[in-house]
């Protein structure tokens, strides 16, 4: 496989684990793969050739998005595609704050470490970083708001990493929550699966709660995604061009949770319901073929050079750039 086109996916080193099945299955969809950390990308004297995206940056501290940014810029350098940028990243706080003054959200973000507290309830308290989700359950005054924040800080939570989320009001679906997805990768919308679960945190679904309609209506939207101009919005105002935008539904429309720039991809799971497998099919083919055409673009490539990339001899300090 040699002379099959590279794709160079960069991510955290404990991440690479999210694209081993893309990494798998890349040879027979015309293409290959290549998974590297940031830290082990830093300290070589080129990088990997090929087109390349950059990933994971919910994980990365100031520092470390300063040496994904210096590699991105090498990598951009060779003139092969190069998707998603560390330096224009936006915190999920920040980007909740950003979908909400563009009218795409309508809830509200606040920031404890600005003096800020929660102004409308019911909301809940949850951390920015690393997709480490909720803290507690549903808070429905300033008191009992005061208290779970005091809460975290005593148990070792940072001030810096907590922030205050309006709860959207998801729509109950048959009496489910539905939480829906999809990836952006440049101005293609490629519809992800949409789990389901009883608790009003949906993240990691349940087998057999959808109804074979539900799975029916994922499976029709695949030909013509109703959502696809909301997930490109969000994609540019989060200034990056791969990820997997994850939404719910509300009376009022759309509600954006997250952009996951190192989303945990798994094909074929063997679901029990057909129409849920099919989709499960469709998604992989038409995922892995955009990943395919985005490697082919970077054929011819030269490898990038870091001489110099981080000064001090041109080689890459322990801690980069740390004060």
């Amino acid at each position: 496989m040699p002379g099959l086109p590279r794709l160079v996916i960069y991510a955290t080193t404990r991440r690479l684990n999210t694209f081993r099945e893309i990494r798998a299955k890349a040879p027979k969809a015309g293409f290959r793969v290549k998974l590297i950390g940031y830290e082990a990308a830093a300290r070589r004297v080129r990088l990997p050739a090929g087109s390349a995206i950059f990933t994971d940056f919910e994980r990365m501290s100031p520092p470390w998005l300063e040496v994904a940014a210096a590699l991105r810029a090498r990598a951009a350098g060779s003139g092969a595609p190069v998707l998603n940028d560390p330096a224009r990243f936006l915190p999920r706080g920040a980007l909740l704050r950003a979908l909400g003054r563009a009218g795409i959200n309508r809830f509200g973000c606040w920031l404890p470490v600005l003096g800020e507290r929660p102004e409308r309830f019911p909301c809940f308290l949850r951390t920015g970083w690393a997709h480490r989700g909720v803290i507690g359950d549903l808070l429905h005054s300033a008191e009992a708001a005061q208290a779970a924040l005091e809460a975290a800080l005593e148990a070792g939570h940072t001030l810096s990493d907590l922030l205050f989320v309006e709860y959207a009001g998801l729509a109950r679906e048959d009496g489910i929550f539905r939480k829906r997805a999809a990836y952006g990768l440049r101005d293609e919308v490629i519809p992800a699966l949409t789990v389901s679960q009883r608790h009003w945190v949906a993240k990691s679904g349940e087998v057999g709660l959808a109804s074979a309609a539900q799975y029916g209506a994922d499976a029709g939207e695949m030909t013509d995604y109703p959502h696809a101009d909301t997930v490109r919005r969000v994609m540019a105002l989060a200034g990056q061009s791969f990820g997997r935008v994850d939404f719910g539904l509300t009376a009022e429309g759309v509600a954006v949770f997250e952009l996951n720039t190192n989303p945990y991809i798994r094909f074929g799971t063997g679901h029990p319901d057909p129409q849920r497998a099919g989709t499960q099919r469709e998604i992989e083919a038409r995922l892995m073929a955009s990943l395919a055409r985005l490697a082919a673009e970077g054929t011819g490539a030269e490898a990038p050079r870091l001489a110099g990339a981080f000064g001090w001899r041109g080689r890459l300090r322990l801690t980069p750039k740390m004060p």
